[in-house]
């Protein structure tokens, strides 16, 4: 039986819905669900009434819930508010059931330690992407869907590491082919490609010195109301990763290891490491250099902000 409390962190929201639900399925008496559950988030979690929800006892049943998400109690700034909600963990009756549901804390945190000392972690991260390909090889399956290896594995490579929203895009496209069949131009027809992606592909063009297909690629994140902030960010983060990849590769650290190093997936990092043979390392601190500058001039006004971001893509094409 369940009982205590638990701290769920990771940016994988569905692996975490399917574990609260698992664990409301288990702790939650069947017909006094609403009375036994307790559940706030943001603002809305004021540690007086977690503490009222606490002290009241379940109603006709053995067990009660409370989950709490988001409750900026793990960082600077809510010192009262953190050193009563310790309290309230150190003394969590058996009849409690609390989840904290954080997508991120800082571990320095004191309310971090005490729940490490007090609680149970949980971690919910990407699977990674031989997972995913498996888990929708077998929807496939159950669908009566055909695809080949190469097909999901691409879906999966232009899908941002997060579960939920992979899993959106793939019930929009399941419900898109014709004929039961899923091919990489039903992909790019029917998906929302992430951010990241866009901003992936388009690095790719400038590499190759395909100066028109990667000012297309950013006239079209313009079009959809990305952000050039946003848009330069990742570029500046991809040259960023592009430089640490050929520094490794220069020490001779295996493609898996880089892998491990630098948190980003194997077809990332094999891509990556063809990618930096087009670069000296001077090159590449020059395009990291312009980046800065970049920055500096969209926030001191000197330039509209998308024309900035276009004058660095083209002179990377130049460089």
């Amino acid at each position: 039986m369940m009982q205590g409390c638990y701290l769920l962190l990771g940016e994988d929201s569905w692996s975490k819905g399917q574990y609260i639900e698992k664990v409301k399925k288990e702790v939650l008496a069947s017909g006094n669900e609403m009375m036994n559950f307790y559940e706030a988030q943001d603002k809305e979690v004021i540690v007086s009434q977690v503490q009222d929800a606490v002290d009241t006892l379940p109603f006709f049943a053995e067990q009660k819930l409370i989950l709490l998400k988001e409750t900026g109690l793990f960082k600077t700034g809510k010192k009262e508010e953190t050193e009563k909600f310790e309290t309230l963990v150190a003394h969590i009756p058996d009849y409690v059931v609390l989840l904290i549901d954080e997508k991120e804390v800082d571990k320095r945190n004191k309310l971090y330690k005490t729940m490490k000392a007090k609680a149970q972690i949980v971690e919910f991260h990407f699977s990674g992407e031989e997972a995913v390909y498996q888990f929708l090889k077998n929807a496939c399956k159950e669908k009566r869907l055909s695809s080949d290896e190469m097909t999901l594995r691409y879906f999966i490579q232009k899908m941002p590491e997060d579960m939920a929203y992979l899993l959106g895009e793939w019930e929009k496209l399941i419900s898109y082919v014709q004929d039961g069949v899923i091919t990489k131009e039903a992909i790019n027809e029917i998906c929302i490609f992430s951010l990241e992606t866009r901003v992936f592909e388009m690095v790719k063009k400038i590499v190759n010195h395909e100066g028109n297909e990667a000012l297309e690629i950013y006239s079209r994140m313009i079009q959809s109301k990305e952000s050039p902030i946003g848009i330069l960010v990742l570029i500046a983060r991809q040259f960023r990763m592009m430089y640490q990849v050929k520094y490794l590769l220069a020490n001779r650290s295996p493609l898996k290891e880089i892998s491990a190093e630098t948190k980003l997936p194997f077809f990332v990092v094999k891509e990556m490491s063809e990618q930096v043979q087009h670069y000296q390392f001077k090159q590449l601190e020059d395009i990291l250099e312009a980046c800065l500058n970049t920055d500096e001039a969209i926030k001191t006004g000197k330039m509209e902000s998308s024309k900035c971001v276009e004058m660095l893509i083209m002179n990377c094409l130049n460089g």
